[in-house]
């Protein structure tokens, strides 16, 4: 079995719209357990999603999590929240993580200079790794690659 937590603390488009992240590795990988931390306010919109093994409620106590997050044992973390509490949880755990370039930089200067800095490569990578090419799963219904 192969366990993952998958981190997206808030926003509620931004948690549907990871919910292809959650399918994919269930269907594209059988022996996958998917766990999500999540906020509380948007548990109703996970708790029905046949993929997800775990919800993880973080209660305003990050340190709570973290213990349990270290009794889970998770052999990978997808953080797709990309902040300071996404960052403490990461480095609190021996887990391979992964993270989604927000390119916040890039969006600062097209909102506040109206200059599009944006570089396609970044695009093009759907996941970003702190350790590149040590897994690749297909992904055929998404006509995407995820390396692990």
């Amino acid at each position: 079995m192969i366990k993952f937590l998958i981190i997206r603390l808030s926003s509620i488009g931004d948690i549907v719209l990871t919910t292809p992240v959650v399918r994919i590795l269930a269907t594209q990988l059988p022996d996958a357990e998917v766990h999500f931390f999540v906020k509380s306010q948007f548990v109703e919109i996970l708790k029905n999603n046949p993929y997800i093994k775990k919800i993880h409620i973080y209660d305003g106590n990050i340190a709570d999590n973290i213990r349990t997050f270290k009794q889970e044992n998770f052999d990978y973390i997808i953080d797709l929240h990309k902040n300071l509490r996404s960052f403490r949880v990461r480095n609190s755990l021996s887990s391979l993580w992964f993270s989604f370039d927000k390119l916040n930089f890039e969006k600062w200067i097209l909102v506040n200079f109206k200059k599009n800095i944006f570089l396609y490569t970044k695009y093009d990578q759907w996941l970003w790794l702190k350790n590149r090419n040590q897994y690749k799963v297909e992904v055929e219904n998404e006509k995407r690659i995820i390396w692990f």
